[in-house]
């Protein structure tokens, strides 16, 4: 219901700009072709145009903008430099950089890595600028191991912030065709990029000076993500179209257009698998429970990501059991749940325990132990150090939770500027990369709420980069 209503609203404001875009061929070369308008991509092409690309067009393979972005619950990791001291932005940066390479096991690009830590807070303020309204707390993402995570929503941020770029890119002038995918991308003799787009069966040629691709990952795309962890087969869904309800854009066609293009991949099987599309209510960290099969905690809650996802695929069952009460903060998605019985209700934990066929004996053990847990700050048993509550007041809502496919860590491999880098490590004149379309900047495992800064903090990097050497290439023609 969410994506409708959110794919919904993006199409209102966008179709009529497809048809004006449709009628506006360019009859000369495009200086920045942005392939993808998710944040990343439409955060490059404002970065272009504000960086003084002359002609910025977005190739747009849906009828609304946003992509997997519009879509996101929008949780921005960032550090900033505002109300600190220069000593204290250096420790949260630096304390940034060592979460990520926690998360990412060290496999992150050490100048990647450092860039997004120092840049996220400029990413804040410039979504700021463009209109997004910050609430006045910042909070712990799913992974995030701090609350440094800035939110404008519960309910519709990643919306906001594509709202936000989108908007800006229309004051500058840059036109998004719609219903246009990219098929193919060419260097020519002239040192221009010749790029196939389809509309239906309909194919049609572009020139451009400098090519974004900012196309996003593969996770939609069964046969490749198999290509690279064989576990994930058809069966796994999304958490962007969980219970396949709507059509998958996540194809990694981008992927293969760097390729072409002489690009290479890094990380292709670190896939983030999460389980938070089922029966989990809340975004945040401290307000539920997880329990295996036979009723007992097998995972620190507030643990990273990956290692959360680890110990699930360990199960097994291969699912869990997430449980919390009448006093958390529900996410959007809390009515489709329980409209559709992904999430239950019950008055008593003995009621939710037989609703999920545990004995209520042992259910009731576990609970108490993780309240004194929640009570005293002191998981004895799995260390986890951040709870907002007990679990203790009805109704108590309680569903499953299974694997989902969320996000690939892994991509093209890309220069701090965001160039496209060959396989010796030498930068493709012409060709950047921004937001999960690219690998190197997470490593084996993301920190929660570090994929929107990402697309902002690169976006801008590749659109500044691309404005760069289309104009060199103005001064040499």
């Amino acid at each position: 219901m969410k994506r409708r209503l959110l794919l919904g609203a993006l199409g209102a404001v966008c179709l009529s700009a497809a048809a004006a875009c449709a009628a506006q061929e360019p009859s000369r070369p495009i200086d920045v072709l942005v392939i993808g308008s998710g944040l990343a991509g439409l955060s490059a092409a404002v970065a272009a145009a504000e960086a003084g690309a002359r002609d910025v067009v977005v190739l747009e393979k849906e009828r609304f903008v946003g992509g997997h972005s519009a879509l996101a619950n929008g949780y921005f990791a960032a550090e900033r430099a505002q109300g600190r001291t220069p000593e204290q932005f250096h420790r949260a940066v630096e304390q940034m950089i060592a979460d990520m390479n926690q998360t990412g096991k060290g496999r992150g690009d050490p100048a990647l890595v450092r860039i997004l830590a120092e840049e996220s807070g400029d990413a804040v303020d410039w979504l700021g600028s463009l209109g997004v309204a910050w609430m006045d707390e910042t909070y712990e993402a799913l992974g995030g191991l701090r609350p440094r995570c800035y939110l404008s929503s519960f309910v519709r941020a990643g919306y906001d912030y594509v709202n936000a770029v989108n908007r800006r890119a229309r004051e500058l002038g840059v036109r998004i065709r719609f219903s246009s995918a990219a098929v193919s991308v060419t260097k020519t003799a002239g040192g221009l990029f010749e790029v196939q787009c389809a509309n239906g069966a309909v194919l049609k040629s572009l020139l451009a000076r400098s090519v974004v691709i900012a196309s996003g990952g593969f996770g939609d795309n069964a046969q490749m993500r198999k290509q690279y962890d064989p576990r994930l087969t058809e069966e796994f869904t999304s958490t962007a179209n969980p219970y396949g309800e709507s059509h998958n854009t996540a194809t990694g066609a981008g992927i293969r257009i760097g390729e072409s293009l002489g690009g290479v991949t890094v990380d292709m099987n670190q896939i983030l698998t999460i389980p938070y599309s089922g029966g989990r209510l809340t975004n945040y960290v401290g307000a539920d429970i997880y329990v295996n099969a036979q009723g007992r905690r097998f995972v620190n809650e507030a643990a990273p990501m990956d290692e959360i996802s680890k110990a699930l695929w360990a199960l097994p069952e291969r699912a869990f059991w997430v449980i919390t009460d009448s006093q958390s903060a529900k996410g959007v998605t809390r009515d489709v749940k329980l409209i559709k019985g992904i999430v239950k209700t019950a008055d008593t934990l003995s009621e939710a325990a037989r609703g999920m066929g545990i004995r209520p004996s042992v259910f009731i053990e576990t609970m108490r132990q993780y309240n004194e847990a929640a009570r005293t700050k002191k998981d004895l048993e799995f260390g986890r150090t951040t709870f907002t509550q007990k679990i203790e007041k009805p109704p108590f809502y309680y569903g499953r939770e299974r694997p989902f496919v969320h996000f690939c860590n892994g991509g093209l491999r890309i220069s701090p500027n965001a160039e496209l880098l060959d396989r010796s490590g030498r930068v493709i004149a012409g060709v950047f990369a921004a937001g999960e379309v690219t690998g190197g900047v997470h490593g084996a495992g993301r920190l929660g709420g570090a994929s929107l800064p990402d697309c902002v903090v690169f976006g801008r990097r590749a659109g500044r980069s691309a404005s760069r050497y289309a104009r060199t290439m103005h001064e040499l023609q």
